[in-house]
């Protein structure tokens, strides 16, 4: 996280190596000289994202923009419950890729033949509970900007270069994912919704400040890669190696 928690910044006192996923960290260690950003180790599964087949695999249009909403485990019913509602609206300029979260997917469905009836674009909502590692890189590779919590997902995002729109769990929830937003946001890659302010409307209009924007979206993508580190597992992993050796007999 970008500010230590309890137990991180107590073992910090005595830690010989400390590795921040966020440079801004580095403000609440006292020992800066055993401080390193090394960023935050992603799954070297999905670190490049898939754009050809995507479109097929995934049963999307060309020239329509794509928006890749990462809902999930816990915390993600506010954010599916908003991007539903906005769906009518939604769907008559882009197309949607929407993990949903194995818990909320099937009352999605039941929603859909009523909320979607007769509408012109309903085949442009693809809703789907989880998505596989293929499924996840083949929609970051066709997705114009992602919507997500602002957990452990946002170094995910950071290395596939998309503009993102960050929603954090309310700070009365959980004031890490705040905290990690707002470190994002200033980097220039995301921008902020706080979730008391999250309507229909407001996504809408989010998204299609992005997408309509060349400029913006790539100044996002290109904040968004600067962020990203790539090699922080071999960093980390060979700062633990270095340390063991010294203590073998």
């Amino acid at each position: 996280d970008s500010k230590p928690g309890r137990v991180n910044a107590w073992a910090g006192k005595f830690a010989r190596r400390i590795a921040l996923s966020y440079p801004s960290a580095i403000q609440y260690f006292k020992h800066r000289e055993r401080v390193a950003y090394t960023g935050n180790p992603i799954r070297s599964s999905i670190t490049n994202p898939l754009s050809h087949g995507a479109k097929e695999f995934l049963n999307l249009e060309d020239n329509v923009p794509t928006v890749l909403v990462l809902g999930g485990s816990q915390g993600s019913k506010k954010i599916n419950d908003v991007i539903v509602e906005a769906l009518p609206l939604l769907l008559t300029n882009y197309q949607v890729i929407h993990q949903t979260g194995k818990a909320n997917f099937e009352e999605i469905k039941q929603l859909l033949p009523v909320l979607l009836k007769d509408h012109q674009y309903s085949y442009r909502y693809h809703p789907f509970d989880y998505l596989d590692e293929l499924a996840l890189r083949m929609s970051a590779g066709t997705a114009n900007v992602i919507i997500s919590r602002a957990g452990s997902t946002i170094f995910e995002i950071a290395v596939w270069g998309v503009p993102s729109i960050i929603i954090p769990l309310p700070s009365s929830i959980s004031h890490d994912q705040t905290n990690n937003a707002l470190a994002y946001a200033r980097t220039g890659a995301c921008s902020v919704i706080e979730e008391s302010n999250l309507t229909p409307n407001i996504i809408i209009e989010e998204i299609g400040r992005i997408t309509a924007s060349k400029a913006i979206s790539e100044t996002m993508s290109q904040s968004a890669k600067q962020f990203a580190r790539i090699d922080s597992a071999r960093v980390i992993a060979g700062a633990i190696i270095d340390m063991a050796l010294e203590h073998e007999i």
